[in-house]
């Protein structure tokens, strides 16, 4: 604990409500009003791209604007197309071409538009929508202010101002020709293709070349913008940056750490992608920081301390992890944000070493231990989409497989998952590839636990040292009582003193809230006078014990002395006093082709497990008692198979979760949700 103390006060690090602020939490309550779509059950279109054409009059709090969707059919069966809108507008017309079509609003923030032909499979189509109103004002969408007129659609606020199909999973380029009273400002994704004053209008042309998904579409328009510029240099290109903040509250200065990051992450990552077209940030007054594709958001007056870089560092590194990659489903937004957390970590370690490092990877991992649920970082309930889970675990996970895998694996990792997914939505799944691929390793025992399972280990652990004297010590001379055991990492061949000492260790987690049995690579440092020695073991039962030695009287130990997993720690002095945990037996014969369990009876979350012989995709998901599809849960290949669920929010009842392989037989198990 005084080793933590003493890297806290010699590491600067951000409050707890600066970190809070970054999470944007709030964006999910203001939505929850809305019935979006947690899961996107799929279309058979892909939209291509969005040209929007908008007057924004902000005096009279109005937009007039055309919208053309450019979308190739993916289906000869295609016959209508779902689209996101909010009815709170006129819509005036829906063509195609010069034709007109019929459209249905199906609920608050959903249409359709039935295209009245026949289509084919690889057919390009677009759509115009001309509509008129004044924007819902809920913190979603396009917020019309005299002082900063601004976008804010991070999850599924951008059917608030435009149409669109407004899943992640669908990305697409986008044009914005839009028209603001003179004298405003406005600064948008992408690059500035032109600007037209005409009389008391003022009209922009921003253009994104790269495909994005709907929240990231931005703008911001203000009278009373002040600005700076400067570059980056990426592979002997200047990217050009931008800082738009407002003069009453000139904070430009406090951007300048900005370069230095792209290059850093540009070092560490792939080159920043969007190095052609610019790098801005700047003011808008959203709960905290959002990063809309080159054109990142700041509220300046959110308090972010004096040393800004953490978050700057945050909302730059989504620019791979979430703008370039971009999560498919808000079920793998950990993707995004876990990833963003970790690059805050990265920052620090490289302003201020492996002591930076150090305290920021326990910090933020001490921060989920006490905010964080206790759920998986894969589909998170929807309430908690944006919570510290999200966020603070999902970064701690990042920090120990960097431990797992070795710093030039996991970089490498890194780099391949990036580059083979470019400009391309993801899922949790392409990266285990990406990182297997290049680790030449299977890597589902960690993704089981840390990424589908929910929780985190909680150790105990005791001692019992017994001298042995005149018995001289060994180097790499060790009993123990399991086989994942190694030797210790610096012994000496001196004499006497030498300590036998006998450790145990359980995991003592709920089962039913926490993954159980973690299996993890661990350290245990055992203390002598001014001597450390550490030995490396693996954990993945219940309940072991095993024995070291050790030179000098032992004075203290320490389990996990370098903070590289994420879990709690009991310690007793004896060992007599750690509990024996076991684990029940998998009821999987793991000699039957094709197994599949479920817990009988759930409330909060539903236990799955399946194991077959083969390695064909199977398909996983629960029906309820009509044969409906309630929640699509896995497409792979996986063998073994122990995931974790949260269904607090379905409805009480019988369900059926089936295993589907590709030949159309299936296997399925009831199980009942109650309360």
């Amino acid at each position: 604990m005084s080793l933590l103390f003493m890297l806290l006060t010699a590491v600067p690090l951000p409050t707890l409500e600066q970190s809070m602020l970054i999470q944007k939490q709030e964006r999910v309550d203001q939505a929850l009003s809305m019935p979006g779509d947690y899961w996107d059950e799929g279309h058979d279109f892909d939209v291509l791209d969005y040209n929007i054409d908008m007057t924004v009059d902000i005096p009279a709090d109005t937009i007039w604007a055309e919208v053309t969707i450019t979308l190739q059919a993916l289906s000869d069966t295609l016959d209508t197309l779902p689209l996101n809108f909010h009815w709170i507008y006129t819509i005036e017309s829906v063509k195609e071409g010069t034709r007109d079509l019929v459209w249905t609003p199906v609920m608050i923030d959903k249409f359709k538009v039935a295209l009245g032909r026949d289509v084919q499979a690889g057919e390009t189509l677009s759509l115009t929508i001309s509509y008129h109103g004044k924007p819902v004002q809920n913190g979603q969408g396009l917020m019309i202010d005299a002082v900063v007129t601004y976008t804010n659609c991070e999850p599924q606020g951008a059917r608030n101002w435009i149409p669109c199909y407004d899943e992640p999973s669908d990305k697409a380029t986008f044009t914005q020709r839009l028209t603001v009273p003179r004298d405003y400002q406005l600064v948008a994704n992408g690059t500035l293709e032109s600007l037209e004053k005409n009389g008391n209008w003022w009209t922009y042309t921003w253009q994104e070349h790269y495909p994005q998904p709907t929240y990231l579409i931005a703008f911001a328009a203000s009278k009373y913008y002040v600005t700076k510029d400067t570059f980056a240099t990426v592979d002997a290109i200047e990217v050009p940056m931008r800082t738009w903040v407002l003069a009453v509250n000139d904070v430009r200065d406090k951007f300048d750490c900005t370069p230095g990051i792209v290059e850093y992450f540009s070092d560490i990552f792939p080159p920043y992608p969007f190095a052609d077209e610019k790098y801005d940030q700047v003011h808008a007054p959203i709960g905290g920081a959002m990063e809309n594709t080159t054109c990142t958001f700041f509220n300046t007056y959110s308090g972010w301390g004096d040393n800004w870089s953490w978050v700057i560092a945050h909302e730059l590194s989504h620019h791979w992890w979430g703008d370039w990659l971009t999560c498919a489903t808000w079920a793998d937004l950990w993707l995004n944000e876990g990833f963003a957390t970790y690059c805050e970590v990265l920052w620090w370690e490289k302003a201020y070493g492996q002591e930076g490092y150090d305290a920021y990877a326990r910090w933020i991992m001490d921060l989920y231990l006490e905010y964080g649920q206790r759920h998986p970082i894969y589909d998170p309930p929807w309430g908690d989409l944006f919570g510290t889970t999200t966020y603070k675990k999902g970064g701690s996970v990042m920090h120990m497989m960097r431990q797992v895998l070795g710093d030039s694996v996991f970089f490498a990792g890194l780099k391949e998952y990036g580059w083979r997914n470019a400009n391309e939505a993801v899922i949790t799944d392409d990266f285990q590839e990406a990182m297997e691929e290049v680790a030449a390793q299977d890597l589902d025992w960690f993704f089981d636990e840390w990424i589908y399972g929910p929780g985190h280990p909680h150790y105990e652990i005791g001692w019992a040292p017994v001298p042995l004297r005149g018995i001289p010590i060994i180097t790499r001379s060790l009993r123990s009582a399991h086989k994942d055991i190694t030797p210790a990492t610096h012994l000496s061949q001196k004499s006497t003193p030498v300590y036998e000492i006998e450790f145990a260790i359980a995991q003592t987690q709920d089962q039913k809230v926490h993954y159980f049995p973690f299996r993890m690579p661990l350290e245990v440092a055992i203390y002598s006078g001014n001597d450390t020695t550490l030995f490396p073991f693996i954990d993945s039962i219940g309940y072991q014990r095993f024995t070291v030695q050790v030179q000098g009287e032992p004075d203290n130990f320490k389990l996990d002395p370098a903070d590289k997993v994420l879990c709690e720690i009991t310690y007793h002095d004896d060992i007599d006093d750690v509990p024996e945990v076991c684990i029940e037996e998998s009821k999987i014969a793991r000699t039957h082709p094709l197994l599949l369990e479920a817990d009988g009876i759930f409330t909060d979350l539903l236990y799955v497990r399946f194991s077959r012989q083969d390695s064909r995709s199977v398909r996983l998901a629960l029906y309820d008692v009509s044969g409906r599809q309630v929640k699509l849960f896995y497409e792979g290949s996986s063998k073994e198979f122990y995931r974790v669920y949260p269904l607090s929010d379905l409805s009480a009842g019988v369900y059926f979760v089936r295993l589907e392989q590709a030949s159309g037989s299936y296997t399925s198990v009831k199980t009942v949700k109650i309360r």
